[in-house]
């Protein structure tokens, strides 16, 4: 890579709200930094469990355990944010159709020829269906079967 050049990667977080989830980002970029030669930008973007599913109040919390090695940091963040650092968020306690949604919007906000995205998945779900149709036949052989169905015995 040149050495004038930085890559700059998007990446997107979908971690529990507690002292390891909210670690992991950080410790990923820290050490991307430390051995990457500053040849890599990473974009960390929180999108669940946010600050403000957290601040929202409609999300199952439990208790942070205190002698958690992350903790320290954990609690500094909270309290920046105005959230008590004695509790946390598990990623599943968003239901599965608002995970969904988010991971679609990221998704989408990446692409950036939506035209050749939908040329690629029509081709991908083409693929799909032919490895589909090689596994029938392939299971049938395995079987002791014809490959084909014969039409004429119909």
């Amino acid at each position: 890579m040149d050495a004038n050049r930085t890559l700059t990667a998007p990446r997107r977080n979908f971690g529990d709200w507690d002292p390891t989830g909210r670690c992991v980002p950080r410790s990923v970029a820290e050490r991307l930094q430390r051995y990457g030669n500053g040849e890599l930008d990473l974009d960390f973007r929180q999108i669940a469990i946010t600050a403000d599913d957290v601040r929202s109040d409609q999300l199952t919390t439990h208790d942070v355990n205190p002698r958690d090695v992350n903790y320290a940091r954990y609690r500094e963040e909270c309290l920046r944010e105005g959230l008590d650092p004695n509790s946390s968020v598990e990623v599943e306690a968003l239901r599965p159709g608002v995970l969904r949604d988010r991971v679609s919007q990221e998704i989408e906000g990446l692409v950036d020829d939506v035209r050749q995205w939908n040329i690629e998945f029509r081709a991908e779900e083409a693929d799909r269906e032919l490895l589909r149709a090689l596994q029938g036949v392939a299971r049938r052989i395995v079987q002791g079967e014809p490959a084909v169905e014969d039409d004429q015995d119909a």
